[in-house]
C-alpha cells in the first residue's frame, strides 16, 4: 500500500504558533500580515496602528515566530530564560531595512515572549535574554514595539508612545532653609582638627557645621554651643542664608551641600539609621523586637508597609535568616534659586536588624530586578509623607510641628502631567557597571 503524504509535527506546531501570534497582535491593536509560502526567515510583518484614529501609520516590524510544543528553554527560571538563534537567521536579519523581532511561543502553557534581534548578546549576537515580566507579548508591549518601529534612514522621525498622558512624580522634595547662617573665623584649618579639639571639651559635640580654610559655617550660633572652643567669638557674623546657599564658586557650593548633609544627619538621628556602604537612611528595628510596620497615605488611599521585615530560616522558624529594611539614598540638588532633596528608594539588608548581612548586595540586586515603577513610586510616596510630616500626628513629625532655629524642613513637589505615558520597561535602566549580574537601577 502506497504511503500517503503527511505533514510533519514541526509544520503543524509552527503554523499553530503563527496563528497564536497573529491573534495576539490583532488583540492588542496591531495589524499582522503573514508572509506567503516563499519566506526565508520572516513569518510576517506587523504594522503600528494609531489606537485613537485607527489609522495605518506605515511603521512596520518584521516578525519571526519560533514555536515549541513544550519543555524548558535554556537556563529557564521563574524570572526568564535564554534563546539561542541560528547563525544563518541572525545574518539574514541583519540585512533587513526594518526592525526584526523574534516571538517565542510555547504551546503547552501558551507562553508568548518577544525580543528585538538587536538585543542579541555577545560574542556572536545570537543569544537573546528574555525577561518573563518585561518581554511578554501582550498589551504591555504596545509602546515598546511602537518605539522600535521608527524610520532609521531619516533624521528626526519619532514614534510617540501610544497610551495617553499620566502624572509624573519627581522624586524631589523642596528644602525650606533657615533664614540666616553664621560664620566665624577659626584658628584651626580643617574640620578634622576642629573635631579633635571639640572632643576635648564635649563628648557629644554638635555636628551640623563645616570648617574649611579657617572659616566655620553653621545654621546655629556657634557661641551657644561647644563650637565656641574652636572659633574666635569676636568674628561671629549672622548673614542671610542666600549669601551661602547660592554661590558662584563650585567649591563653595560643595561646602554648602556638606552642611546640608550634616544637618540632615543630625535631624534624622534617633529616627532613622544610616548605612555607610550604600549611603542610605533606613528604618531601624523596633525597640522591643525587629519588625516594623508604617502606615501612610498612598496616592489613592490609606495603606501600610512592612518597613522592617523579618525573613525566617525555612528549616528553623526560630532563627532569623535576614531582615529587610526600607531605605532611601539622598542627594542635594540646586535648581535655580531653590535647593531640593532627591529621594531614591532602596533597601538595606541586615542579619538581625543591626548587624550587616554578608549577602546584602545579592539580595538588593534581586529585589531591584523584581520591583516595578508603581512599587518604587509607592515607596517614594511613603518617604515623602515621613520626611515632610504630611498628616503627621503631634509627636510623629520627624522634624517637629514647629521648626527649631537652624533646622531645615521639606515640602512636597507637585506632580507634572506628561502628555504621553512612559512604558513600564523604560523605567528600568541597566547598571553599566553590572552587565553580567543583571542588576538594574530604577527611576521614578
Amino acid at each position: 500500500m502506497a504511503k500517503g503524504k503527511t505533514y510533519s509535527d514541526n509544520q503543524v506546531t509552527g503554523r499553530e504558533g503563527e496563528a497564536l501570534v497573529k491573534a495576539r497582535l490583532h488583540s492588542i491593536g496591531f495589524a499582522f500580515n503573514p508572509s506567503d509560502s516563499m519566506e526565508a526567515g520572516i513569518d510576517g510583518t506587523l504594522e503600528i496602528r494609531d489606537p485613537v484614529t485607527r489609522a495605518a501609520t506605515g511603521k512596520t516590524i518584521a516578525v519571526q515566530v519560533k514555536t515549541t510544543a513544550s519543555g524548558s528553554y535554556t537556563r529557564e527560571t521563574a524570572a526568564g530564560f535564554e534563546y539561542l538563534c541560528e547563525p544563518e537567521d541572525v545574518e539574514y536579519w541583519r540585512n533587513w531595512t526594518i526592525p526584526v523581532i523574534v516571538v517565542m511561543v510555547r504551546l503547552s502553557d501558551q507562553g508568548m515572549y518577544w525580543k528585538s534581534v538587536k538585543e542579541g548578546g555577545a560574542p556572536d549576537e545570537r543569544r537573546l535574554t528574555v525577561d518573563k515580566t518585561l518581554d511578554v507579548l501582550d498589551a504591555t508591549a504596545v509602546d515598546a514595539l511602537a518605539d522600535l518601529a521608527v524610520d532609521t534612514d531619516r533624521f528626526g522621525v519619532w514614534m510617540p508612545p501610544l497610551r495617553g498622558g499620566e502624572p509624573v512624580h519627581l522624586n524631589l522634595l523642596r528644602i525650606e532653609l533657615p533664614t540666616t547662617a553664621f560664620t566665624a573665623a577659626s584658628p584651626l584649618r580643617s574640620g578634622r582638627e576642629a573635631r579633635a579639639e571639640l572632643l576635648r571639651h564635649d563628648p557629644g559635640p554638635p555636628d551640623e557645621w563645616v570648617l574649611r580654610n579657617g572659616t566655620l559655617i553653621s545654621f546655629h550660633d556657634p557661641r551657644a554651643s561647644s563650637l565656641r572652643h574652636v572659633i574666635d567669638p569676636d568674628t561671629v557674623e549672622e548673614e542671610p542664608v542666600s549669601t551661602f546657599a547660592f554661590p558662584d564658586d563650585e567649591a563653595e557650593e560643595h561646602r554648602f551641600i556638606e552642611l546640608l548633609g550634616r544637618v540632615l544627619r543630625t535631624q534624622l538621628d534617633g529616627s532613622l539609621s544610616f548605612d555607610r556602604d550604600q549611603g542610605a537612611y533606613f528604618f531601624p528595628p523596633a525597640p522591643m523586637g525587629i519588625a516594623v510596620t508604617y502606615s501612610y497615605q498612598s496616592l489613592k488611599q490609606g495603606t501600610s508597609a512592612d518597613v522592617v521585615k523579618v525573613y525566617k530560616d525555612k528549616k528553623d522558624e526560630t532563627k532569623v535568616h535576614y531582615v529587610r529594611h526600607h531605605a532611601f539614598v539622598h542627594r542635594f540638588w540646586r535648581i535655580g534659586d531653590e535647593w531640593y532633596l532627591s529621594v531614591t528608594p532602596t533597601f538595606v539588608f541586615t542579619r538581625d536588624g543591626a548587624k550587616p548581612d554578608r549577602f546584602a548586595s545579592e539580595r538588593l540586586a534581586k529585589k531591584r530586578q523584581l520591583e516595578k515603577n508603581q512599587a518604587i513610586l509607592g515607596q517614594f510616596v511613603m518617604w515623602r509623607q515621613l520626611l515632610c510630616g504630611l498628616g503627621a500626628k503631634p509627636g510623629d513629625d520627624l522634624f517637629g510641628t514647629e521648626r527649631a532655629p537652624g533646622a531645615i524642613r521639606f515640602l512636597p513637589v507637585e506632580a507634572m502631567q506628561s502628555p504621553r505615558s512612559v512604558p513600564e520597561r523604560q523605567w528600568r535602566t541597566r547598571d553599566p557597571g553590572s552587565k553580567s549580574s543583571g542588576q538594574e537601577e530604577l527611576s521614578l
